[in-house]
């Protein structure tokens, strides 16, 4: 087996082809004519002086990017000033003469070039090409017969065809320039000849990572869209890199290397360096005292989060959730990314909420998706809820059990894109989840009839909700940026129970109020923060959240809704030990700075 250039490798050699059109054409026109008249200075160090260049065509002043050069590059500078006029299709021009001026402060050096006529492409010639008619090939090209050649353009038409040949499944095939001839009959035109190697047709062999990873070589065939035993068709070293930069599991990801047996298969490299195999994140926040509460309260949560389990991409993760009051939540979740080898995507999650004696509940999710690509996923979902009323939760209110014991079944579709250039502190991109959701809610609570005694009923109610949450991430002064987001949720319903709304503020949410301060049935968040990098991971910065509530009428109480600001700074460093953040958030009923919500949180990886 012999090492063979990856097709970004032809790139280079795409360039340097045009390079050999132009030294062609001053093989051909080499010979300049003219006398070159300069003065010779008496010193060394009066030849290291810049010049300033001017060109002189046909007697007229051209505009040029003359390069920075010192006097004594007169030659070097004359030739390039002749591949200038040259590249306008004017082969036949000639240097009439160069002079130096001792001007002050420093010299000017004046080129006189005679332009000629202007040369256009006579013939273009396809050599080599089997895959596909030459006549076919030159009609993908911008260059035409009648025009003048233009290297940049002839550049674009190469690599143009090589992506084609490519496409082919020829991932190895090589384009050159290989004469530029100038002919006289029937008229004075340019005979321009490409040279096709279209090397072998490859199929793929096996995808191939190093051996001290966990990564397995099936996983990376599956995110970078590899199919063992096809013609290796569509080769893109780039792509490849990327979707597996894409999925968030990799420090780094080198360009593949592709290799060739003597059988004829491919055999594609990839080196990788792996993330830490998961991370555990704690944030403790303070809460200080209020109208509820004489003195502050600690509020935390603990997040364990497992990547890339068994080398497959699989995640899992467990969330502890202490909240103000008797609340604690528990979320476990699992997703496997290829379910059984296929694209489709899997996740199971299961959501446990004790609030005091009110109520519990209980959510169980399953969620399966098809990946589109790295950075889209369209995924339908079912849903189960549970809510169980606590001793609290069974007391009569307004003349009906506050919590009613009641379960439901969702049905629902989502998409999510991400697309950022990086997974922690993206510096640009967007990401966007939204889904829908529909379900049947079966109810069993007790009332108060007109004459004071109870009775048990039993109802059912349709039910809809609508979930959004988008961030916009957009580069602004060197090492700055501006982050915007919006989320949101809406339920539609019938009738309304506590447990059913959406609860808002805290860390994760709106930050200048306490954990679960809000409810409702339509809630959403606008923030926008300027942060400004520190390193790769780390940045600080300034915020504002501005929270939207709509709360039903829930027994006694009357529907409400209104808007609530809230604003803050904080700062997230990356140390050997893992991330360190911190926030201090405030909203304007806050009387004092001392009242402002601060939030810490560490998360290092395993």
């Amino acid at each position: 087996m012999h090492p063979m250039r990856s097709t970004t490798s032809h790139i280079p050699s795409g360039r340097a082809s045009v390079a050999q059109v132009l030294g062609l054409v001053w093989l051909l026109w080499g010979a300049v004519g003219g006398e070159c008249a300069s003065a010779q200075s008496d010193s060394a160090s009066s030849a290291r002086v810049q010049p300033t260049w001017q060109l002189v065509v046909d007697g007229t002043a051209r505009a040029w990017d003359a390069p920075a050069w010192p006097l004594d590059s007169v030659h070097a500078v004359t030739r390039r000033a002749l591949m200038h006029v040259q590249r306008g299709g004017y082969y036949r021009a000639r240097i009439d003469l160069v002079t130096t001026h001792r001007a002050q402060p420093r010299p000017v050096v004046t080129i006189f070039v005679q332009q000629g006529p202007q040369i256009p492409i006579g013939a273009l010639h396809v050599e080599g090409a089997e895959a596909m008619p030459p006549a076919e090939l030159r009609a993908m090209m911008e260059t035409t017969v009648g025009d003048p050649l233009d290297p940049g353009q002839l550049e674009a038409d190469i690599e143009t065809l090589l992506a084609w040949y490519e496409e082919a499944g020829y991932p190895l095939a090589q384009i050159q320039v290989a004469e530029t001839r100038l002919r006289a009959v029937p008229s004075l035109s340019l005979q321009v000849t490409l040279r096709v190697a279209e090397g072998p047709t490859l199929w793929l062999k096996r995808v191939q990572v190093p051996g001290e990873v966990r990564t397995t070589s099936r996983f990376v065939q599956q995110a970078a869209r590899l199919d063992v035993g096809a013609p290796l068709t569509a080769y893109d070293p780039g792509a490849i890199q990327q979707r597996l930069q894409d999925t968030g599991l990799f420090r780094e990801v080198g360009p593949p290397v592709l290799r060739v047996g003597d059988d004829g298969g491919a055999i594609v490299e990839v080196p990788l360096e792996e993330n830490a195999p998961g991370t555990f994140d704690l944030v403790v926040g303070y809460l200080p005292p209020d109208a509820q509460r004489r003195s502050g309260q600690l509020v935390g949560s603990g997040h364990l989060q497992l990547d890339h389990l068994f080398g497959g991409g699989r995640t899992a993760g467990l969330a502890i959730d202490r909240r103000p009051g008797r609340v604690s939540t528990a979320d476990v979740r699992v997703a496997d990314p290829y379910l059984l080898g296929t694209p489709l995507r899997l996740e199971g999650r299961f959501t446990g909420e004790q609030r005091d004696s009110t109520y519990s509940k209980q959510v169980y999710h399953l969620a399966t998706g098809l990946m589109l690509d790295a950075r889209t996923t369209v995924f339908g979902a079912l849903t189960r809820e549970v809510t169980q009323p606590g001793i609290a939760g069974v007391d009569l209110r307004g003349g009906m059990q506050q919590i009613p014991r009641s379960s439901v079944w969702f049905t629902g579709l989502g998409v999510r894109v991400r697309r950022v250039d990086r997974a922690v502190n993206p510096r640009q991109g967007f990401w966007l989840e939204t889904s829908l959701e529909r379900g049947r809610k079966t109810r069993r609570f007790r009332t108060r009839t007109a004459d004071g005694d109870t009775t048990r009923q039993r109802d059912a109610v349709r039910q809809e909700r609508l979930q959004l949450g988008a961030r916009a991430f957009v580069p602004t002064w060197a090492g700055q940026l501006i982050a915007a987001g919006v989320d949101g949720a809406v339920l539609r319903s019938e009738t309304y129970d506590r447990s059913d709304l959406f609860r808002l503020g805290g860390a994760t949410t709106l930050r200048g109020y306490d954990e679960d301060r809000f409810l409702g049935h339509t809630v959403g968040r606008l923030l926008l923060e300027y942060r400004y990098q520190i390193d790769r991971a780390s940045f600080a910065y300034l915020f504002g959240d501005v929270g939207y509530i709509a709360t039903p009428a829930l027994g006694d109480a009357a529907a409400q809704r209104g808007w609530h600001p809230g604003y803050g700074l904080g700062i997230q460093v990356s140390t050997e030990l893992g991330l360190v953040r911190a926030s201090y958030a405030l909203n304007p009923d806050d009387p004092r700075p001392s009242d402002g919500r601060i939030h810490l949180g560490l998360s290092f990886g395993l």
